[in-house]
């Protein structure tokens, strides 16, 4: 029963990530068929960022009322209208593009919230990884199937590849309500760890910002997502623009950065369970140097996508390696107050740096051949970083006793 609905918990994260390449694939196909400016991807993904900013944010509200499985169902539903909605968007409707966008956030925010806690509670932490995994295959695939219906000729043909993408997310919306009954019972079988039945305490918020620690995780979190959606939304106009492809292989190529995603995280969980995480986003950062230094290579497009999937392998095990490292950082005590700060902030990274890209993009004359940098600075950064951390982090260790230490301990950590 709990395998059941694991499996059908990791088909709904697949529909997490089949919505989120969607308009950066298939923008420089829209802008050329419907004649709008390339950056307008960027203001459009800033209304889709807030409105799952928002979503996060009142879920734990929201579910307080309503149970997961309810509001999950709920979500992807959203999510799979939005999509439909979108491929019926023409140019004397191209404004519409805002709302759907909003539309899409909002069930993406709720799908997010509440499977992460229900996997954690009720899961092993290796389903974590994997869960994570999921998302990476569904958001490889949108490219794929956008790239397959384009017309490369006359940039028609996104609006069939849409709508394919949202018969998906109904499908596995009518799985969830289908499946509705299976949660209760899993859930009724499941434990609570002490540290999970800990609610959170008032001035828990006040002690984390006191932790000097706490703005330096905050700032890896925010330069992981700002590299992450970076490399994700504008991946297809950088082979259209930098590398002169037609729009229908440039999308598909933008799959490769959610492809190398996929494998970076199946793959760390499996080297979770030999290695630290801290070793994994060591590793992560060193593949993420290696692949923006060759995207950015001034050599054939065939050596820049090897570039682009070694990026997506990096980035797989960084996020839910810092997501392990947040009791071990700032106390089991304090974990749960810690991590719902980090994602703000982490949020925010998507919300800024990716739009604002665009725009300095497209400033230069549509130079999205720059995004590369972009990667390769911000995978130094985080690597300077994540080792002063963990410096500070080994010298907290050295002043606490063994009590103390058991505040900080954590599995695999």
């Amino acid at each position: 029963m709990a395998i059941a609905l694991l499996v059908v918990i990791y088909l709904t994260f697949i529909s997490l990530g089949l919505p989120d390449p969607v308009l950066g694939s298939s923008f420089p196909a829209i802008s050329g068929n419907l004649g709008l400016s390339s950056d307008l991807a960027g203001y459009i993904g800033i209304g889709l960022t807030a409105a799952t900013i928002l979503s996060s944010f009142l879920s734990s509200f929201v579910l307080q009322k309503v149970k997961a499985k309810y509001y999950v169902a709920v979500s992807v539903l959203m999510t799979a209208l939005g999509l439909l909605l979108f491929s019926f968007v023409r140019n004397d409707t191209w404004w519409a593009f805002f709302p759907i966008a909003v539309l899409v956030g909002l069930g993406a925010g709720g799908i997010d919230a509440a499977l992460n806690n229900f996997v954690a509670l009720h899961y092993k932490a290796i389903h974590m990884n994997w869960l994570h995994c999921s998302w990476g295959i569904g958001a490889s695939t949108s490219p794929l199937i956008l790239g397959a219906f384009i017309d490369p000729a006359t940039d028609d043909g996104w609006p069939n590849g849409v709508l394919t993408i949202s018969i998906i997310q109904f499908a596995i919306a009518l799985l969830v309500f289908l499946t509705l009954p299976l949660w209760d019972r899993v859930a009724a079988q499941g434990k609570k760890a002490p540290e999970e039945e800990a609610p959170i305490e008032k001035g828990d918020h006040r002690r984390l910002l006191k932790e000097p620690i706490f703005y330096l995780a905050v700032l890896g979190f925010f330069s992981y997502c700002a590299l992450e959606t970076s490399s994700g939304f504008w991946g297809a106009s950088f082979f259209s623009y930098a590398k002169g492809l037609d729009s229908s292989l440039s999308a598909s190529l933008a799959s490769l950065f959610y492809i190398g995603i996929a494998v970076g995280r199946f793959f760390s969980g499996l080297l979770s369970v030999k290695l630290k995480p801290r070793w994994m986003i060591r590793i992560g950062e060193i593949v993420l140097l290696i692949g923006s230094v060759t995207a950015l290579l001034p050599l054939p497009w065939q050596v820049s996508a090897a570039g682009f999937l070694l990026i997506g392998i990096g980035c797989g095990p960084i996020f839910p390696s810092i997501i392990l490292l947040t009791p071990y950082r700032f106390s089991k005590r304090l974990s749960q107050t810690a991590m719902s700060m980090e994602m703000a902030v982490a949020y925010l990274g998507s919300l800024v740096v990716s739009p604002l890209f665009g725009l300095i993009a497209k400033s230069l004359g549509n130079e999205f051949g720059i995004l590369p940098y972009l990667v390769l600075g911000f995978a130094i950064f985080m690597f300077l970083l994540h080792e002063v951390i963990d410096f500070r982090l080994r010298k907290r260790d050295e002043t606490l006793s063994e009590e103390e230490k058991e505040a900080y301990r954590t599995p695999g950590v």
